[in-house]
């Protein structure tokens, strides 16, 4: 998970290893500059949620953002939450800024959209010579070219299916790079000022998440996938994606295997 920390005027006060990592930038880079040197023209979009925390004081959770940065070839996916810091005397001077990244999963499911479709083509053809095979006996002029374009067809399903297994792995394990949240002070200054802290006294947690992230954090800590937890909640399974990094973020987890160690310490699953 990345951490900022924002003062009044879009500069960077303070930044954890992650989100530098995330912005292409060491962190030395981006201490006193503004947001547009490290996002570019990204940066409009992340002034105009922070203006509006500074502006209103109220937090905004879970902001998807889709854009491509200076240091960046590709288009990169992300979900932030903003939250107010306040003063002594209770005014709104500064935001934190909390970051996970979601490209390596839009890029599995690319993966995964065009290895189906490649299925979806080969059973097409293999359905289809069947047929005319059934119907009159022997095979059609086509037969020839077939195998060797679903040979094809089956070896990108292969690769697609081996990008997947590696991406999975990095996303998903304990110690999953890029969530990690490698600068302590950037951590301390964000979530020891931030109201919505879940690191305040007792189980102030609890009052964080709302009943259906609730639900969402039992069965993430039952090792459900999105899939099931879409099915158990009756809901899509590209909400089932947004409640687990909302549970995520706002829980301040690191990955999965930390979920699962939180849920056992708060007796929400048993060890």
């Amino acid at each position: 998970m990345g951490v900022a920390l924002l003062d009044s005027q879009f500069r960077f006060r303070a930044i954890n290893e992650a989100l530098a990592a995330m912005n292409g930038l060491p962190v030395s880079s981006h201490i006193g500059k503004k947001l547009r040197y490290a996002l570019g023209s990204t940066a409009a979009k992340v002034e105009g949620l922070a203006r509006q925390v500074l502006e209103t004081g109220e937090p905004i959770f879970n902001r998807e953002l889709t854009a491509k940065l200076p240091s960046r070839l590709e288009v990169g996916h992300w979900v932030e939450t903003y939250l107010p810091i306040r003063d002594l005397e209770n005014r709104v001077t500064q935001v934190a800024v909390f970051v996970v990244e979601l490209t390596g999963l839009r890029n599995l499911e690319v993966s995964l959209n065009q290895m189906i479709g490649n299925l979806l083509h080969v059973s097409a053809d293999l359905k289809t010579e069947l047929q005319f095979f059934a119907t009159t006996g022997h095979s059609s002029d086509g037969t020839a070219g077939l195998l060797p374009r679903a040979i094809e067809l089956i070896d990108d399903c292969i690769g697609y299916a081996k990008s997947i297994t590696s991406e999975s792995r990095r996303y998903f394990s304990a110690d999953a790079p890029g969530l990690q949240l490698d600068s302590d002070k950037a951590y301390r200054m964000a979530a020891n000022k931030a109201d919505s802290s879940i690191h305040g006294s007792g189980e102030h947690w609890r009052r964080m998440l709302s009943q259906r992230e609730h639900e969402a954090l039992k069965l993430l800590a039952d090792c459900k996938s999105n899939k099931d937890i879409a099915s158990e909640m009756n809901i899509s399974v590209r909400t089932a994606e947004t409640y687990r990094a909302r549970v995520m973020m706002k829980l301040e987890l690191r990955s999965i295997g930390h979920l699962i160690r939180f849920a056992v310490r708060n007796n929400i699953i048993k060890a």
